[in-house]
């Protein structure tokens, strides 16, 4: 089944191969939210630096291919986010960066397609313009 996309969206992927841009990761992790356990609400996440969370990479052995860094800023975030418990320090948030851009039976392009959709099943638009 074929997917409609935009003919912005489209220029994105021409630009980027299905990844993150610096812009879009910017935007993506400025909107994620991480439940409090003490109050139950969600909370905005605090934001690392590029070179800090670049900086956890290296100190953890990661290695990112140049076009696939924001893609991995982005899911760091991503495991701040959604994986405190089972991913509770620098070290398993690395590994988990590696092995999802890396998955031998993967694509890298599978961490954008799968913010797109969660977008989308949220309601939020991406307007791609923005990010080109």
């Amino acid at each position: 089944m074929k997917q409609y996309i935009s003919e912005e969206e489209a220029m994105y992927e021409d630009l980027y191969h299905g990844n993150f841009s610096r812009k879009l990761a910017l935007w993506a992790i400025d909107r994620m939210e991480k439940e409090n356990p003490t109050t139950g609400k969600l909370e905005p996440i605090t934001r690392r630096s590029f070179d800090d969370v670049m900086e956890i990479m290296k100190a953890n052995n990661v290695n990112i291919p140049d076009e696939h860094v924001y893609s991995a800023y982005y899911l760091y975030h991503m495991t701040l986010a959604d994986y405190q418990e089972s991913l509770p320090t620098d070290k398993h948030r690395a590994k988990y960066v590696e092995e999802t851009l890396c998955d031998p039976d993967g694509e890298p392009r599978n961490v954008l397609d799968c913010f797109v959709t969660k977008m989308c099943n949220a309601g939020v638009p991406i307007y791609w313009e923005r990010f080109l």
